[in-house]
């Protein structure tokens, strides 16, 4: 028997996307999956959508809630979840139709499964700039590895994973409801840790949208987060008398610290403005002005 997946689809307001991220899931070439969308307050039209998926397939579930965030929301499809398999999908991101069948076959030998993924501009089918870091971590040293090098050489968007829900349950794990942002790292730092081994798929099966209302751009609100959930991985492996990595989270503080100072954005910020400045002089000369 094929075995089942469970997609957690968190919504609030998404009515303009939901439609087409519904589609990719619908489209798996790989059948034996349950799709939850769970509308976190919304006040537009993304009700009348998930319905109308749930209407002509079955495998589509709704579930409405209170508005409480994105974690609150991921959390309750966690509860509601009842496949083997867990995939992450948020109301604007896609996925290929092949991604299922084929990450489920690297959960043959381990619990997690990493696939590539293209970050495009919204509305466009144009690659983002500067927006990709590479999903791939060490798989002998993954655990030390997600917490060192997350954000500034790392980066794993929620629906490139596919894992085994066993984790969640047998270790309790849930998404941070008192974090303003980074509750996804927390939540992965822990699900890796307690995972046995896990499987990069240098395949690109996860299409990653880019458009300006994503929270990331709200840099103080992040920088914030970020500090905070550091903080956060100290308590858990000081809890699990994880030494090592403990301190490489300590580590991680002081260079989210360091790297987000008020000193280092103004010399970042003057870094570029000479590069700028260079290009633009290199170009009048070159054309004679």
């Amino acid at each position: 028997m094929a075995p089942k997946i469970s997609v957690i689809i968190p919504c609030y307001n998404q009515e303009k996307y939901l439609g087409e991220t519904l589609k990719s899931v619908k489209n798996q070439t790989h059948s034996s999956w349950e799709c939850i969308v769970v509308d976190d307050g919304s006040t537009d039209n993304s009700k009348a959508i998930a319905k109308s998926y749930c209407d002509i397939d079955s495998r589509f579930k709704y579930i409405f809630k209170e508005n409480g965030g994105l974690s609150s929301a991921r959390n309750l499809g966690l509860k509601y979840a009842s496949g083997k398999y867990v995939q992450l999908l948020d109301a604007d991101d896609l996925i290929k139709p092949e991604k299922f069948t084929n990450q489920l076959k690297d959960l043959q030998g381990c619990q997690i499964s990493i696939c590539n993924y293209f970050s495009f501009i919204d509305g466009t089918n144009d690659a983002a700039p500067y927006r990709y870091l590479s999903p791939f971590l060490s798989e002998s040293n993954y655990k030390r590895e997600i917490i060192t090098d997350w954000e500034y050489r790392k980066s794993i968007p929620c629906h490139t994973v596919l894992f085994e829900k066993k984790l969640v349950d047998d270790y309790g794990l849930s998404f941070n409801e008192k974090l303003p942002n980074h509750e996804d790292w927390v939540f992965w730092v822990q699900l890796f840790y307690y995972s046995k081994a896990i499987k990069n798929n240098k395949e690109t099966f996860a299409l990653y949208r880019i458009h300006k209302s994503s929270m990331s751009y709200e840099y103080k609100l992040m920088r914030k987060g970020f500090l905070q959930a550091t903080k956060t991985l100290q308590a858990f492996f000081k809890a699990e008398n994880e030494k090592a990595l403990y301190k490489a989270s300590k580590e991680k503080y002081k260079e989210v610290y360091d790297k987000t100072s008020e000193p280092f954005i103004k010399k970042l910020k003057s870094r570029i403005y000479s590069k700028f400045v260079y290009v633009y002089k290199l170009c009048r000369k070159k054309l004679n002005l």
